[in-house]
């Protein structure tokens, strides 16, 4: 007993060793910490996952996971954002360290992210057979370091789907032989709780997977029909526990699914499910060293490299007299299922969500990938293989590789090509060999054999990974650390001088030295725990973006938003008091006029809609409403009398704006990539704190009375002078506003962060008011007013207000997410079904 346990200690600790030996080295290679200066800031990881991560680990450290977080853009659902990056138990371990250091936490956890695949995967293989074989270690070590986890594996959350695959399909067997479905249920609740997307498709995989251990069943001359009728119990247990487990995964599903319908990729395109080809014969590429790179990372052929070895072996497995013709059909099945997910526009679009993905395609191939891996172990386990049979797949792998490294050779990285053209026949050939000598040798050269194949492959993975990673812009740790702590005292410094609810404008975006890439400091409010109005994620509210880009905000696409275009009225409406700029390598702070979290307004703000593509007007008349004023507070300026003069291939519109209106002044291009134009202020060329590709607001200068403004537009295209929309605020009658407004405004008297939940007072002078808040309407909002529920208001096409008595008004908010409640009582509701499920079933086996 002791000698067995040492064997599986040893067995399972390897598992975990290799990929841990192999990880290590290709993070020295890319010098990542500690090997290097380098850092995994870049892509998503870098503008996203990093900061919804120390949101993550803010929340923890209090003891207090909240459902809504004012740093997500004006403020939002946490919980889709939750479900789909951050309910990980990896990630408790980023509590181990700083948030300046969370860039070399991250890389440690994918790490052990991947050695534990290793671990499970070995597992899964120990299923194959009655005793220890340590050849399964070359088996899931390439499972660990697989061409899509080498593609993918900075998306770290999608790392736990692959760690519980293997989990997954042993409780579907075991459900199937032994009609126990308990790890099936617990394992795939679990896959969806971590990441319901790649849960969603693994879910798809275990109906495939169920089909195919049918279709094994089926024995000669017995019918399709017959088939079912057998296995109609086994069918109906599959059916209720998959229920089972839509019931437990509720909790997250429900509230995950109904903030995802209010974001901008709720539309379904019909030309996603055309049933077309999604590629061809360059597929091939795919299974060989260095088949893709980060540089192709958003569009790219499915990454199915496995390892020449795990290759030979799948192949080889449809060959061998040994196996069931069955299991082969059983087998097949799979793999070709698999493979129309992949090359068919319809089921690849089905596979995602019925969404096409938005770069990093095919992200269902890790399936594919554990597939070839069984097949390929199942096959090496059989004895006395045909050497003919073994030389045929030889020669079969070897043209198919030639084929897809004379595509790579044809592409547009003929350095990575010639490159991995050099590798690919160094390790064919030498796998090839071993390969053919596996089970053949004599019994003293076994165990040599085993170790040289080992060793190939293993260079073979690491080779893969160093040629899919080396091009990726690497952030620095070194100055991430030291800018992170420039950046949090800036912070400090307002929050210690300023007690009052308010958001910033961060345009001295100090994290950026740091990036290889472009970094615009998105989510910098959630690294920093601040409030602000830029936001980029998949779980963006599309109808506050839309009403912001109506206000005259950038938006790059439908999952970012940004504060670039704003104007005084609209720091005013999002509380927008602190602008940070760069200047000389120093942070500027400049202040706006704000008000707070909220402040009392005239109810006909209720009835004001925005227009498309006209931002001071939309401003105007909301701020008309909100004063109960006819009284404009722009002069919107006629630019009838452009000049327009043609040079250089270029367009130039040259007009002058009177200065009859103190205040500043701004201008706006409907329609507009302003990266593609040319900016001019009397002479002096105007830049946009970052890259905008399309429409926003340009602030101009403050105009005093005097001489005219001088604007110069140049071109690459000839511009419609209708267009041009050119204003000035009147500064006088705006600071009226402020005062008359500010005579109303609430008075917060708990904080706004704990929860969701908003306490405070405000007194109004009048009858038929609102209490305008600078919070996004949602329904998950509830309010009550001197201690009665009151239901609130949609204004100004998301922003959220609550009616108001006339005099003392003591107003309490609290957010519940939508669907959670409802996904809290069908997952327990199930979990009680499931308990009576299992104590009547072990009552009966009692009696």
């Amino acid at each position: 007993m002791q000698t067995k346990y040492k064997q599986a200690l040893s067995y399972y600790g390897l598992s975990f060793g290799l990929p841990l030996v192999l990880v290590l080295i290709g993070f020295a290679m890319m010098g990542l910490v500690p090997f290097g200066n380098h850092n995994l800031l870049f892509s998503d990881l870098g503008t996203q996952y990093m900061p919804f991560l120390a949101e993550f680990k803010r929340q923890m450290a209090h003891f207090n996971f909240s459902a809504y977080s004012f740093s997500l853009s004006l403020g939002g659902n946490l919980v889709p954002l939750a479900a789909y990056y951050l309910i990980s138990p990896f990630n408790l371990l980023l509590l181990l360290g700083s948030n300046s250091q969370l860039p070399v936490m991250i890389s440690y956890v994918i790490a052990l992210k991947i050695c534990t695949m290793g671990v499970t995967m070995n597992y899964f293989l120990r299923t194959r057979t009655t005793s220890y074989h340590y050849s399964a270690l070359i088996f899931s070590t390439a499972y660990s370091l697989c061409g899509f986890v080498a593609m993918n594996f900075y998306n770290l959350m999608w790392l736990d789907a692959l760690i519980l695959v293997p989990l997954i399909v042993i409780g579907l067997e075991r459900l199937f032989s032994v009609k126990k479905p308990t790890l099936y249920i617990v394992t795939l609740t679990v896959s969806i709780l971590t990441n319901y997307y790649l849960g969603y498709m693994t879910c798809l995989f275990a109906v495939l997977y169920m089909i195919s251990l049918v279709i094994k069943q089926r024995q000669p001359q017995q019918t399709w029909l017959q088939l079912m009728k057998q296995q109609a119990r086994v069918i109906w247990q599959f059916i209720w526990s998959s229920l089972i487990v839509g019931g437990l995964s509720a909790i997250i599903l429900v509230p995950a699914l109904l903030g995802m319908l209010k974001t901008g990729k709720k539309t379904i395109a019909m030309t996603s499910f055309y049933p077309t080809p999604q590629f061809g014969w360059e597929v091939l590429t795919q299974f060989q060293v260095g088949g893709s790179h980060y540089t192709q990372r958003l569009t790219h052929e499915p990454t199915l490299f496995v390892g020449t070895l795990v290759l030979l072996f799948a192949v080889l497995y449809f060959t061998l007299p040994q196996i069931r013709k069955q299991a082969k059909y059983a087998n097949g099945f799979l793999v070709l299922s698999l493979a129309l997910s992949f090359w068919v526009t319809t089921f690849n679009t089905v596979w995602h969500m019925f969404q096409q993905p938005e770069g990093f395609p095919y992200r269902n191939a890790y399936l594919f990938s554990f597939v070839l891996i069984k097949l390929a172990y199942e096959a090496s386990l059989v004895r006395g293989q045909n050497k003919r049979a073994k030389v045929r797949t030889i020669i079969l792998i070897g043209g198919l590789l030639v084929m897809g490294q004379l595509k790579l050779h044809s592409s547009q990285y003929p350095q990575i090509a010639q490159q991995s053209w050099l590798l690919l026949s160094g390790y064919t050939i030498f796998l090839g060999l071993l390969f053919y000598y596996w089970g053949q040798a004599r019994q003293r050269y076994q165990k040599l054999v085993m170790i040289s194949v080992a060793l190939v492959s293993f260079s073979e993975l690491v080779t893969n990974f160093q040629l899919m990673t080396q091009k990726m812009p690497l952030g620095y740790q070194k100055q991430y650390a030291q800018q992170y702590q420039r950046q949090a005292s800036v912070y400090k410094h307002l929050s210690q001088a300023d007690h009052d609810f308010y958001r910033v404008n961060n345009q001295s975006i100090l994290l950026k030295s740091a990036y290889r890439e472009p970094y615009y400091g998105y989510n910098d409010a959630l690294l920093f725990g601040q409030y602000t109005l830029n936001n980029y994620s998949s779980t963006l509210d599309e109808q506050m973006r839309s009403m912001l880009v109506d206000l005259g905000f950038y938006s790059k696409n439908v999952r970012r938003i940004n504060g670039v275009g704003h104007a005084a009225i609209t720091d005013l409406l999002f509380a927008n008091r602190y602008d940070l700029q760069q200047k000389k390598g120093q942070t500027i702070i400049q202040r706006h006029q704000t008000l707070g979290l909220g402040f009392a307004v005239n109810a006909d703000l209720a009835d004001v809609t925005l227009k498309k593509h006209r931002p001071f007007d939309n401003q105007d008349r909301l701020l008309q409403a909100m004063v109960n004023t006819d009284k404009p507070f722009y002069k919107i300026h006629q630019v009838d009398t452009v000049r327009e003069e043609v040079k250089a291939h270029s367009y130039r519109y040259t007009l002058e704006i009177p200065r009859d209106t103190q205040g500043p002044t701004y201008l706006y291009l409907p329609h507009q990539n302003l990266a593609r134009i040319k900016l001019f202020v009397n002479g002096r060329k105007k830049k946009t704190p970052i890259r905008v590709t399309s429409a926003a607001i340009i602030p101009l200068e403050d105009s005093h009375k005097g001489q005219p403004l001088r604007l110069t537009v140049i071109s690459p295209k000839r511009q419609n002078i209708n267009h041009f929309q050119v204003a000035t605020l009147n500064q006088e009658r705006f600071n009226q506003a402020v005062k008359q407004l500010d005579q109303q405004k609430l008075t917060t008297t708990a904080l706004w962060q704990d929860n969701g939940h908003v306490t405070g007072d405000i007194k109004t002078m009048a009858s038929n008011q609102l209490l305008y808040l600078s919070i996004p309407y949602d329904a998950g909002w509830q309010a009550k007013v001197n201690g009665q529920m009151i239901k609130p208001k949609k204004v100004m096409a998301n922003m959220l207000a609550v009616p108001l008595k006339r005099g003392t008004n003591q107003v309490q908010l609290r957010y519940r997410a939508p669907g959670l409640l409802l996904g809290q009582l069908i997952s327990l509701g199930t979990l009680l079904i499931w308990l009576i499920i299992l104590i009547g079933s072990r009552w009966r086996k009692r009696v």
